[in-house]
């Protein structure tokens, strides 16, 4: 099915300098983020909520996100044994020259845009509750763009498959060059599935939104979110041969611990809504809100 498609990386350059090179990887991703932004600024405002504090605390959820997801793959990077790659700053933060753990910017994308809600005093657990099926669509489409890009495959299938990948020699892990690996060898595609789980996920969350929006707690729906995408994800680290481990002859990813960890919060913020931890009284249940009109600022 994957194995015939050759996708130039390039979708075209800009004449700027010598030439400024747009990748269909961040075409992709933008798409992603685009329709993500489409569908969580309906919802904003069928909850009430302002449209433009939504899509204000997007972009600095955005821009935070990839900083913070940039300076984790390099921590990581580092650990796996490849510090001489980053020789200053530039490199450090270059996205472009490099890649980005999504588990981490999320972590710090969280932490920031809390910042900001907090600040402008907004109701946060409403304000979460549409991020989540938001970064499921978005995250869903952006990861085709690894496709084109060849990377994000897992190990070699024993057998061949219909949804097999090959990986060019070039693209390859260092690891899967030579031996016994032929040149048209197959691989499992790990973007493809996770694209599916994460599909699947903004699926049953709108679901569950159109459903229970007027009766669950906020914050409820953030909390399905958190445990379908750790868990998710936790799996899809057994297929991911480029992640660094915790010790060189081990299977537990540093990606893999974050995982649990977004599992266990989101479990405990699901306890905590339907009143299974501490006192909920000051938790009242949600009325069906007037939608706002976004306002030009």
């Amino acid at each position: 099915m994957f194995d015939g498609i050759e996708i130039d990386p390039v979708a075209f350059t800009l004449p700027f300098g010598d030439g400024f090179e747009v990748y269909w990887y961040g075409i992709i991703i933008t798409l992603g983020i685009a329709l993500g932004s489409v569908w969580g600024a309906r919802e904003i405002e069928r909850r009430g909520q302002s449209v433009d504090e939504f899509l204000n605390g997007l972009l600095i959820a955005v821009l935070s996100g990839y900083l913070f997801a940039r300076l984790t793959y390099v921590v990581l990077d580092v650990l796996g044994g490849n510090g001489g790659a980053y020789r200053g700053f530039i490199d450090v933060i270059n996205i472009r020259s490099g890649g980005v753990n999504i588990l981490g910017g999320f972590i710090g994308a969280a932490i920031v845009t809390w910042l900001y809600v907090r600040t402008r005093k907004l109701k946060a657990w409403q304000y979460a509750d549409v991020v989540g099926p938001t970064l499921l669509l978005a995250q869903g489409i952006g990861r085709w763009g690894n496709f084109i890009n060849h990377e994000l495959y897992g190990p070699p299938m024993e057998t061949d498959r219909f949804w097999g990948i090959q990986i060019p020699l070039d693209k390859r892990l260092s690891i899967h060059r030579s031996g016994d690996l032929l040149f048209d060898q197959l691989f499992h595609p790990t973007f493809l599935y996770e694209s599916i789980w994460l599909i699947l996920g903004f699926v049953v969350l709108l679901l569950l939104n159109r459903k229970y929006r007027g009766t669950w707690l906020p914050g409820t729906l953030f909390g399905v979110f958190m445990v379908w995408w750790g868990f998710g994800r936790f799996f899809i680290e057994f297929f991911r041969p480029d992640q660094v481990t915790l010790s060189p002859d081990g299977i537990v990813t540093y990606s893999m611990l974050m995982s649990i960890g977004i599992v266990i919060a989101g479990l405990l913020l699901l306890l905590n809504r339907f009143g299974k931890l501490g006192n909920n009284k000051k938790n009242k249940r949600p009325t069906k809100p007037k939608p706002r009109r976004a306002t030009t600022q």
